[in-house]
């Protein structure tokens, strides 16, 4: 399972990557948030493969998700808050940093919630559906996300508006999300039938 300080160095990282990709213009932006969202998604892929194959209960699996959803909300708050603080101005940064966090905080709480549940060999009925239903919405929501930027001509954005480093993030970060929430819910459909 990766660790605490595991997943705090990735999150670092990729904040760091980003905001400092936004220097070099959309095309290296764009590549690298890409790239850090792919690892994002890649890390919450294995760690759940390598729980599924130990043997972990629902509630270790439903908490490591949360935790992987909660690293890419939090990224996503983290980079919009040191892009448009630091490097650029956008006047809907803020609406978005507190949104993203807000998000970041429930899904912690469900993994903090169902970490304790797995650590004490209990399972929470509801606390599982609950979260199996908010990976269902999250990932219906990522992929309509995804489609109404791509409309919207919002990704690629044009990089003469101001919000062209927030629709990279919010579309790979999108991307990121709707493949952790998918193969979590696979694999939970997958581990019912057998």
């Amino acid at each position: 399972m990766i660790s605490t300080f595991g997943w705090a160095f990735s999150l670092g990282i990729g904040v760091a990557a980003v905001v400092s990709a936004t220097k070099g213009g959309p095309g290296l932006h764009m590549a690298l948030t890409a790239a850090v969202c792919f690892g994002f998604a890649l890390m919450a892929v294995v760690q759940r493969h390598g729980l599924v194959a130990s043997g972990a209960s629902e509630a270790a699996l439903s908490s490591a998700t949360a935790t992987a959803m909660a690293i890419v909300w939090l990224w996503a708050a983290a980079s919009l808050l040191n892009i448009y603080t630091l490097l650029s101005t956008w006047g809907e940064w803020w609406q978005y940093v507190l949104g993203a966090g807000v998000v970041a905080l429930v899904c912690l709480f469900f993994s903090l919630t169902l970490a304790r549940d797995a650590e004490a060999g209990r399972e929470d009925a509801t606390m599982l559906n609950l979260a199996h239903y908010l990976t269902l919405g999250q990932l219906a929501g990522m992929v309509i996300a995804m489609i109404g930027l791509i409309a919207d001509a919002k990704m690629p954005r044009d990089p003469t508006k101001p919000d062209w480093a927030a629709s990279a993030i919010f579309f790979f970060g999108a991307a990121a999300l709707a493949v952790i929430s998918a193969d979590a819910l696979w694999r939970n459909a997958s581990s019912r039938k057998a």
